[in-house]
């Protein structure tokens, strides 16, 4: 089912959890509900297998009407385009076999909890009249955001079908058969007993992280089931509470008479197997099975039948040299045969085991029930596994060796540490790589200054000289950043009847720039300011430009008087009022921005009321970015500018 598809009209499918031997398992949305569930669809290949459907309907409608804490309840059985499908709740969390590889070993008190959870669920089912069938820890499900965890068994929707599958099915049933029970092995129909049984194997899992019996096809695993005694858990564990391996034993009996009767026996048995008083109790050792069907041959009762019987004639003796040349020629045929017995053992070949995370004791019991021996030992450390562990064997695990081989191991001497080093004072970018390649989790913040470059490292969480395991390990940095300075708000004052000079104090202590232009005014004295912009009570950022004009006195153009030493004296005041005039020269620029710098620009321009060596603007750009230049020039006056960054000049020029 493809990302998006909507299932029976209603369950939004959002991705595939799981596939099995007998069904796909996505993770939808209840759209009508809104909520996480899980749909168990039958695989396509056995849509046509009228038997698998009818059971797998009749067997979740069935477990739909459980309901425990400790069961994955059945929400919704339906068709959906001749698929037929079952909705269960959704529990965001491993299955119990992932849980067992990432927490092993787990103590002793979480794998009886556990154990009990499982057989709550079991015993309730059986109490309805369902046998599970295909119990084992793919099919239960771990809660780890319950404190404690909380289990659920799942799959009894399919249980019954799934039991009618062949086992040469060896791809999807090479799972199921590592905790099949002896007697459905030879084809008996499965019990509450044959459930009990998958219930020890699955104890056995989680006390030692690994099945009991393991080979390379189902049929090998069965049969090692029916005829191999479990291997002895105190090998592998030496600390094992004897009532708790006990249970393993009693629950995995191969005669179904010698397990517990009943899951909650099982689970009371459980509920007090690491209580100090059950201590000192005796191993449980199952009858062998082959003790109970052996067949013995009786002495006849009476002696009648011996007085009847004619008596038979008393043997020649032998003697003596005939038995020396007898037994002189058995010799070498004894040694013959049990040469061709060693020849024979020595090409049969065996498995290397799963040895990853394993003491050196576990590992050596392990290589010792496969036939094999332990070799060479080499260390080195290693991030995940802890010291005295095995990381691998050489050969790796499930290659074909001869019965005796060697098997070198590479034993674990724990973390790698790692000294730290003085970051401070480095920049970042130097130095990140190589921190997440050593395996630290880098976390990064800021903190504004103006002291130190951007990207300066400031502070470490980490202290320099300690020696830490990098794998995982938060590395928290403290950077530099520059500071960015808010601009200061100036309240524009009313400047009615300032001259220049009062007007240019003002701007330089509000920090503004000035523009100021002049023309002729019959009412304004010449030299008093006649007009502002903006306005007095407006607002401007520091740095902004104010426009002025000044007055230059009345306009000697306008003068009616024909006195000619007025004419002249006119002419005379206008030619000095004409020597004093400015004129407003623009020019448009464009600051480039620098991308790999600093960006913090000072504009210096001068003209009739600036001077190069004061700052006539300065400005932060983010992107190229385009200035308009004002000049106040008087006749014949050439004006200038430069625009520095970081102290170098980025442009410059005249204007006339």
């Amino acid at each position: 089912m493809e990302k998006g598809y909507l299932v029976g009209g209603r369950y939004e499918i959002l991705g595939t959890l799981g596939e099995g031997g007998m069904a796909n398992v996505y993770l939808a949305n209840d759209t009508l509900l809104n909520r996480k569930v899980a749909v168990k669809a039958l695989r396509f290949d056995l849509q046509d297998d009228e038997s698998v459907k009818r059971r797998f309907a009749r067997e979740a409608k069935a477990t739909s009407g459980l309901s425990n804490p400790n069961i994955v309840n059945v929400l919704d059985v339906g068709n959906d385009a001749g698929v037929q499908y079952i909705v269960i709740e959704y529990v965001d969390g491993p299955n119990l076999k992932k849980y067992i590889r990432t927490h092993y070993p787990i103590p002793y008190h979480e794998v009886v909890d556990i154990m009990k959870q499982i057989c709550m669920a079991v015993s309730d089912a059986h109490e309805h009249g369902i046998i599970h069938r295909d119990l084992k820890p793919e099919n239960i499900l771990v809660d780890e955001a319950k404190k404690p965890i909380q289990v659920k068994v799942s799959d009894f929707g399919i249980a019954l079908a799934l039991s009618e599958r062949s086992i040469t099915r060896t791809n999807s049933l090479l799972g199921s058969v590592h905790y099949m029970s002896p007697e459905q092995i030879k084809g008996y129909s499965a019990t509450v007993l044959s459930d009990i049984y998958a219930l020890g194997i699955i104890l056995f899992e989680l006390i030692t992280k690994h099945v009991p019996f393991t080979g390379d096809t189902a049929v090998t695993v069965a049969l090692k089931h029916s005829k191999e005694d479990m291997p002895d858990l105190r090998k592998i564990d030496p600390d094992i509470p004897q009532p708790l391996e006990n249970a393993v034993l009693k629950a995995t009996a191969k005669d179904p008479e010698q397990r517990y009767q009943s899951v909650k026996e099982m689970c009371e048995d459980l509920n007090t197997c690491l209580m100090p008083e059950r201590s000192d109790e005796p191993k449980f050792i199952p009858t062998p099975i082959n003790n109970l069907e052996e067949t013995r041959v009786m002495q006849p009762l009476d002696n009648t039948s011996e007085q009847a019987a004619p008596k038979k004639q008393a043997p020649k003796k032998i003697s003596r040299k005939k038995k020396m040349i007898i037994l002189l020629s058995l010799i070498p045929l004894v040694l013959i045969l049990f040469l061709i017995a060693m020849v024979i053992k020595s090409n049969q070949e065996t498995t290397v085991p799963d040895l990853y995370n394993l003491t050196m004791k576990q590992a050596s019991v392990m290589l010792k029930s496969s036939n094999l021996q332990v070799g060479e030992i080499s260390k080195e450390n290693d991030d995940d596994v802890e010291a005295g562990h095995v990381i691998k064997s050489i050969p790796a695990k499930g290659l074909k060796l001869k019965n005796g081989a060697d098997v070198n191991l590479v034993v674990s001497l724990g973390a790698t540490y790692y000294k730290m080093p003085k970051l401070v004072g480095k920049q970042y970018e130097e130095v990140s790589d190589n921190l997440k390649k050593r395996g630290f989790n880098v976390k990064v913040k800021y903190k504004a200054t103006n002291d130190y470059e951007a990207g300066t490292i400031l502070d470490q969480s980490i202290p320099k000289g300690k020696r830490v395991v990098t794998k995982n390990k938060s590395l928290t940095l403290t950077l530099a950043k520059i500071k960015t300075v808010k601009p200061k708000v100036v309240k524009v004052r009313d400047l009615e009847g300032y001259n220049l000079k009062s007007i240019q104090d003002y701007a330089s202590d509000a920090g503004l720039i000035l523009d100021v232009s002049y023309e002729y005014s019959d009412s304004i004295t010449d030299g008093i300011l006649v007009r502002q912009d903006p306005a007095p009570g407006s607002t401007l950022n520091e740095g902004e430009t104010l426009t002025v004009v000044m007055s230059k006195g009345k306009d000697p153009d306008k003068s009616t008087t024909n006195n000619s030493d007025s004419s002249d004296s006119s002419d005379s005041n206008s030619n000095s009022s004409n020597s004093s005039a400015t004129s407003t020269v623009t020019k448009d620029i464009t600051i480039p921005y620098d991308t790999s710098g600093d960006n913090n620009i000072t504009i210096y321009i001068s003209d009739a009321n600036h001077n190069i060596s004061t700052a006539y603007k300065t400005m932060t750009i983010t992107q190229d970015t385009p200035v308009t230049l004002s000049f106040n020039l008087k006749d014949g006056q050439t004006g200038s500018y430069v625009v520095e960054r970081d102290n170098k000049t980025v442009l410059g020029g005249s204007v006339k």
